[in-house]
């Protein structure tokens, strides 16, 4: 099993200046998600996430251009978003599960953790119990085995707790997830990100379109999501 980067010791800021990315895009966009007609680019648009940087609790600020397209049948606009980019996030996955790794995982605080990233605790506290409500860790595990029989499903979960905390149950998931994305890899599923929350949600969101966000969107995940099946909203 992959394992979960953790911040670095000295606990000093990490984000990075910012990194301006060129404007970069295929020759045509691609079908519309509504309705599959053809669309034709319209535009760009910029956004500044915070991604992981090639070291582990290491963030950088991007200046990120996105291209826009339209739908030349019902007119819907859209955002065609990079591999490793997920949408509606200033923090992106890879540094939320570090960052909450680092807590539940680690022997950091959410201060400390927060600090690393140029975040702020209450932000980290709030991605620990947003994590502990994703999804529960038997059915990623169950999902994992289905999908490579030979995976040694469940190694290295922390032991459930006799009174279950969302920093618990946070732990659990992350080493879920971790597993269910290994899983997927063996099966020949690329996947951009390299935490299992940045693969499985990332991979999520390329092949269905679904988004898991903290206030609004799909809140859980479902054990029939990576076998085709739709995903459960709560």
């Amino acid at each position: 099993m992959p394992e979960l980067p953790l911040s670095q010791a000295d606990g000093k800021p990490l984000v990075t200046d910012i990194h301006v990315k060129p404007r970069q895009r295929t020759e045509r966009p691609p079908p519309c998600r509504r309705c599959q007609g053809r669309s034709w680019w319209n535009g760009w648009r910029v956004i500044f996430p915070v991604m992981a940087g090639a070291l582990a609790g290491v963030a950088e600020r991007w200046e990120l251009p996105l291209p826009r397209a339209k739908c030349s049948q019902c007119k819907h606009g859209f955002t065609c978003y990079a591999p490793g980019v997920y949408p509606s996030r200033q923090y992106q996955l890879d540094v939320v599960a570090e960052a909450a790794a680092a807590v539940v995982l680690g022997e950091r605080s959410a201060a400390q953790a927060a600090r690393a990233i140029n975040a702020g605790a209450t932000s980290v506290r709030r991605w620990i119990g947003w994590l502990a409500e994703l999804g529960r860790p038997k059915d990623l595990l169950t999902l994992a085995a289905r999908l490579d029989a030979d995976a040694p499903a469940g190694a290295g979960l922390p032991a459930p707790a006799t009174a279950p905390t969302p920093r618990s149950r946070a732990a659990q998931v992350l080493v879920a997830l971790e597993h269910l994305a290994s899983a997927l890899l063996r099966r020949g599923v690329w996947l951009a990100a390299r935490t299992g929350l940045g693969q499985v949600l990332g991979w999520q969101y390329t092949s269905h379109g679904d988004v898991y966000g903290l206030v609004a969107g799909i809140r859980c995940l479902s054990p029939a999501m990576a076998l085709g099946g739709a995903p459960v909203s709560q």
